[in-house]
């Protein structure tokens, strides 16, 4: 038996050539690098790649720019330093303690503007990759399926909106304010462009899977439990329904996002107008 075949040797000889693309090509992902060792003739899967690089150190870009950084300006040939220039510039930040999150972060919102441009099904995790600048193997490092990523997405969407509302009704103690301050926060929200709200708002619909309806449904559930709470506290009268009352009004505000134009009326003066037709009638009720 040859030294080059022996098991050992062909280990080394694959860690080797992996470590060597990640001080040459440090921004190539797991995925790449697996490839490109398959082309070589070296069988190494992704998940090999990024154990290697585990043991290494090695396993985000940020640490693999950093541990080319070390070695000085003056050693590096100029593809390297295009490589940690683009790195750097990079949103995900690959700052030194922040990568992971900061990563993650861009990741949510690349994914909904692409969602929200071609749709859930025809979206790719390679679509996602390619519009964030990274390596689809990347993708898969924060979330293990696009199902993940999209219930990320909505879930990240809608504790948004949540704290939006609770920080809007700090400041707020009658019951019909604190509603119509958050009505006005609600529709400030909805029509701000934003792609996470616009993907969010319509995400909950997509659906068959019980499994996926009823991860989307827990977080909306925590949304609407402010305004469980708001209906809770106004003074209505006997007979009521406060759950009808509130599908009632979510409807109606978030029927917004669909026939808003800005100019002519602003979230607060639709909010304001929303309260006063659902408080009217009901005062009038409370009188008789």
């Amino acid at each position: 038996m040859s030294k080059t075949s022996h098991p050992a040797n062909r280990r080394l000889e694959v860690e080797r050539a992996v470590l060597h693309h990640a001080h040459e090509q440090p921004e190539w992902g797991q995925a790449r690098v697996a490839e490109a060792m398959a082309e070589k003739g070296l069988r190494v899967s992704a998940a090999g790649v990024r154990w290697i690089w585990q043991r290494h150190g090695l396993e985000t870009a940020a640490k693999r720019a950093a541990a080319l950084k070390k070695l000085g300006a003056a050693r590096l040939n100029a593809a390297q330093k295009a490589a940690l220039g683009r790195i750097d510039a990079r949103r995900g930040g690959f700052v030194e303690g922040e990568a992971p999150l900061m990563a993650r972060e861009h990741l949510l919102s690349v994914a909904v503007r692409e969602f929200n441009r071609k749709g859930f099904a025809r979206t790719s995790i390679r679509d996602i990759a390619q519009a964030a600048g990274i390596q689809p193997g990347s993708v898969y490092y924060h979330f293990p399926s696009k199902d993940e990523l999209f219930v990320a997405a909505h879930s990240a969407g809608m504790r948004q909106a949540a704290q939006a509302l609770e920080s809007a009704l700090a400041a707020c103690h009658d019951p019909w304010e604190r509603l119509e301050a958050a009505c006005t926060e609600h529709i400030r929200h909805l029509i701000s462009g934003n792609d996470l709200t616009v993907w969010t708002g319509a995400s909950l619909f997509l659906f068959n899977s019980p499994e996926m309806q009823k991860q989307l449904r827990t977080e909306r559930d925590r949304f609407e439990a402010v305004y469980r709470r708001l209906i809770a506290a106004l003074p209505l009268p006997p007979g009521i329904d406060r759950s009808l009352l509130r599908l009632q009004l979510l409807g109606a505000i978030n029927w917004t996002r669909t026939w808003y134009r800005p100019g002519k009326r602003s979230p607060a003066d639709i909010a304001r107008h929303l309260v006063k037709v659902l408080r009217e009638p009901l005062a009038s009720g409370n009188r008789h």
